[in-house]
C-alpha cells in the first residue's frame, strides 16, 4: 500500500510538470509578422508597418492590399503611427484581434526619408525587445517609403518581404544585411555601417482594358551610414560586388572583360574569393596593399582564342587581372573622395598592426582613410575553360591556336 501511493504521487508530479507552459501562446491567438517597415513622416512622427501571415492560405499564391486579403493571399499588410517604434506597434495592435509576434521577423525595411533622417531614434527597440532577432535583416528602400515596398506582391514568394533575402543570395551570396553585423560596423572604431538597398521598379502590362500598372522590385546597391546612423550616400550593385571582395564577403561573381589578344569578350564566373588587407606606416602617411584571389571557369567566351592554349588562357587572366584592379580601385577612390566613409574595414586592419598610432588618429580616422594610399592587386586564376577549347561557331581558319 506504501508504494502505491509513491507511486501515485510521483505521476502526479510528473502530471503536473507535463501539463505546458504557463505562458504559452496558441498559433491562433497571434500575428506573426515577417516584414516589418518604418517610414518618417513630415510631423516627426513614424509609421509602422507589418506585413501579417495568413497560415490557413499560405499554400495558395495571390497578391496583396493594405488592410484586406483575399482568397488565396498567405499575408495582409497592417500600419499605424506613432512617436516612437514601440508606440507605432501598441497603435496597430489596436487595429488586430491577434496578438503582435514579432520573434519570426525576417526583415525590417526603412525609407529613405528615415534612413537619411537617421535611424537611431528607432534603432533601439530593435535590440531591446527580447521577441526580436537580432539577426533580423535590414533593408533601406530608395526613394521610396518601407510601407510601399511591403504592399507589392512578389509572384514568386508566398510572403514578398523575404523575396530581398533571396534576391541577396543569388547575386553573391547572402553577406552583411543583418542587423547584428549592421550594430558592429557602427560601433566599431574607425568603420562605417552599410545596409542594402531595395528599388521599386514602375512598370505596365497589357491588360484586356488597356495598360496595367504593375510595380516589383530590385536590389540597387548599399547605403553607407555616418556616426550618427545617417544616411549619406550609396554605393551602385557593381561597386557592391568590389565592397564585398575587399571585405573577404565575396562568394560568387560574374565578371566580362575584353580581351585584346583575342578581340572579343569572355565571361568569367568566380569562386573561391579571397582578401588580405596589410597596412603599413610611413612617417605619417598611411598606405594599405589590399590583396584580392579568386578561382572560376570561363562561362562565354567570345574571342577567337583556344583556350586550351595556356599562352591564351594566360592573356584571358591578365584581361580579368587588369579590370578586376581598376574597377576595385575606382570604388575605393570614390568613397574615399565622396564621403570619407570607411566602409571597407581599412581602419580596423590598421588598428590590429599599430594600435599605439591608431590611439592618436582615431578621432580623426575620416580624415586619414580619405588620404590614404590603397594600392590593390588582383590574382583571379581560370581553373576549368569549358569542354570545348575555342568558341564552336568559328570556323577552323578564324581560330587562333
Amino acid at each position: 500500500m506504501k508504494n502505491s501511493r509513491i507511486v501515485l504521487f510521483l505521476l502526479l508530479i510528473v502530471a503536473l510538470i507535463t501539463t505546458g507552459c504557463w505562458d504559452r501562446r496558441e498559433l491562433n491567438d497571434l500575428a506573426i509578422v515577417l516584414g516589418w517597415g518604418m517610414d518618417l513622416n513630415k510631423d516627426g512622427t513614424f509609421t509602422g508597418s507589418a506585413q501579417i501571415v495568413v497560415p490557413a492560405k499560405l499554400g495558395a499564391s495571390g497578391g496583396g492590399g493594405k488592410g484586406s486579403t483575399s482568397a488565396g493571399q498567405g499575408y495582409f499588410l497592417e500600419s499605424a503611427t506613432g512617436k516612437t517604434a514601440t508606440e507605432t506597434s501598441q497603435n496597430m495592435q489596436n487595429k488586430l484581434s491577434r496578438m503582435i509576434f514579432a520573434s519570426h521577423r525576417r526583415v525590417i525595411a526603412f525609407g529613405e526619408d528615415l534612413a537619411r533622417d537617421g535611424i537611431a531614434k528607432i534603432a533601439d527597440e530593435f535590440s531591446r525587445n527580447p521577441e526580436v532577432r537580432i539577426r533580423t535583416d535590414l533593408f533601406v528602400v530608395r526613394e521610396s517609403t518601407a510601407q510601399e515596398f511591403l504592399s507589392i506582391p512578389y509572384p514568386l514568394e508566398n510572403i514578398p518581404a523575404l523575396a530581398p533575402l533571396k534576391i541577396l543570395e543569388r547575386i553573391s551570396g547572402r553577406a552583411s544585411s543583418s542587423y547584428k553585423q549592421f550594430l558592429i560596423d557602427a560601433n566599431a572604431e574607425g568603420s562605417n555601417a552599410t545596409l542594402p538597398m531595395l528599388e521599386i521598379i514602375h512598370s505596365s502590362t497589357k491588360g484586356d482594358s488597356g495598360q496595367v500598372p504593375s510595380k516589383t522590385i530590385r536590389i540597387r546597391g548599399r547605403a553607407i551610414f555616418n556616426n550618427k546612423l545617417q544616411m549619406i550616400g550609396s554605393i551602385t550593385p557593381s561597386e557592391v560586388r568590389n565592397y564585398y571582395w575587399v571585405r573577404g564577403e565575396l562568394k560568387r561573381n560574374t565578371l566580362t572583360v575584353y580581351v585584346p589578344e583575342g578581340k572579343g569578350f569572355i565571361s568569367f564566373v568566380g569562386r573561391k574569393y579571397k582578401s588580405k588587407i596589410k597596412p603599413s606606416l610611413k612617417g605619417d602617411k598611411i598606405k594599405f596593399n589590399i590583396f584580392l584571389s579568386g578561382k572560376g571557369v570561363i562561362r562565354e567566351n567570345n574571342t577567337n582564342l583556344d583556350l586550351k592554349n595556356p599562352s591564351h588562357l594566360k592573356a584571358v587572366e591578365r584581361a580579368l587581372n587588369r579590370v578586376a584592379q581598376k574597377k576595385v580601385t575606382q570604388t575605393i577612390s570614390r568613397i574615399q573622395k565622396d564621403y570619407r566613409a570607411d566602409i571597407f574595414g581599412l581602419g580596423n586592419a590598421f588598428h590590429r598592426k599599430y594600435p599605439v598610432k591608431w590611439k592618436t588618429i582615431k578621432a580623426n580616422w575620416e580624415k586619414e582613410f580619405a588620404a590614404a594610399d590603397v594600392k590593390v592587386t588582383a590574382d583571379l586564376n581560370v581553373d576549368q575553360v569549358g569542354s570545348t577549347g575555342p568558341p564552336l561557331h568559328l570556323m577552323e581558319s578564324e581560330i587562333k591556336k
